[in-house]
């Protein structure tokens, strides 16, 4: 398959650049308060352009999300920890890093987005970060590192690092993200049975 024509790089840089103008603004004000104008006039773009990559600020949203599963799962690829536990500890820390450069601010907007709409994507077992873990979960329990049921450990540690955002979110970013998630994960497998003790 060829590469991206110049017309294609070109759109795909306008739509990058909207939504990383609107993920700014969401930083600085809330996500209801941020108009599509707002996000126009930051980006330097029409509100047709806007509305031909994006078909509202939902959307913006939803993209996060793809665009963060995109990028674990390019960095996955340059390289990951051939351990189980090593690979559930880069993705969890993939994923602390990608909120803690977005901000506390934004990052809440994702959360609170997703408690209204109707396509909860954080939820979807089929995207690349639940799945990856999943997978790796999955690994533990087949090699005998963990003891349970695979289904019920990853929702137990995806469920505990949405609550670990969401603090981290409550309290404005005020502590390290990364640090948090990490010492809940080894908390939480030595639950199962990892014989790793925090």
């Amino acid at each position: 398959m060829g590469g991206l024509t110049n017309r294609q790089k070109q759109a795909a840089a306008t739509k990058e650049k909207i939504f990383r103008c609107a993920v700014g603004l969401f930083a600085q004000k809330s996500y209801e308060n941020v108009t599509i104008q707002d996000i126009c006039t930051k980006a330097e773009v029409s509100v047709g352009a806007f509305y031909h990559h994006f078909g509202s600020k939902e959307h913006i949203i939803n993209e996060g999300y793809r665009l963060f599963d995109q990028q674990s799962e390019a960095r996955w690829e340059q390289g990951h920890p051939a351990d189980p536990l090593g690979q559930i500890q880069f993705l969890i820390g993939e994923q602390a890093h990608s909120m803690e450069d977005m901000g506390a601010r934004a990052s809440l907007q994702y959360f609170k987005n997703q408690l209204s709409c109707t396509e909860k994507y954080i939820l979807d077992p089929e995207r690349f970060f639940n799945k990856a873990i999943r997978q790796a979960i999955e690994a533990a329990v087949s090699e005998g590192i963990l003891s349970g049921n695979p289904e019920e450990i990853t929702e137990d540690i995806l469920g505990v690092s949405r609550g670990i955002i969401y603090d981290w979110c409550l309290h404005e970013g005020s502590y390290s993200l990364w640090e948090r998630e990490q010492k809940a994960l080894k908390l939480h497998t030595s639950y199962y049975g990892l014989g790793q003790q925090p």
